[in-house]
């Protein structure tokens, strides 16, 4: 299957991610647990675990997060937001902006596996930078 003729078939189902996580052979991008297409106006069924979770769309990862609660997290974002340059971002989207999490065993893994992340994507929506040391 050759992406460049199938990217519109994924866009809309959000098995876009899922799809290129396939071609990842790079241990230090993230394999997703799970991925929801989220709206301002519904909340998702999610479990009450300990993650790292990603806010993204078809542009790239905008906000990287960790969590012991991935469920009440999630509210809290969506109903609460006080990072404005995320809320900014769910509002002007490109096509579907979406939720996904990488499940931890800890609270202590999540944060570390979160600095990593946000070394290797630099997302525009995390008010904390972390140094590569």
């Amino acid at each position: 299957m050759s992406i460049n003729n199938n990217i519109d078939n994924f866009k809309s189902s959000g098995s876009l991610i899922k799809e290129l996580s396939k071609y990842n052979k790079n241990p230090d991008y993230p394999n997703f647990n799970g991925s929801v297409n989220i709206s301002l106006n519904g909340d998702p069924f999610l479990n009450n675990m300990p993650a790292v979770y990603f806010f993204h769309d078809l542009r790239g990862i905008h906000y990287i997060g960790e969590t012991e609660n991935l469920k009440n997290r999630f509210i809290q974002h969506i109903k609460k937001n006080k990072n404005e340059n995320l809320k900014n971002i769910f509002l002007s989207a490109f096509g579907p902006m979406f939720f996904s999490w990488v499940v931890t065993s800890s609270k202590m893994e999540a944060l570390i596996k979160q600095k990593k992340w946000i070394r290797v994507f630099k997302p525009k929506c995390n008010e904390i930078k972390y140094k590569q040391n």
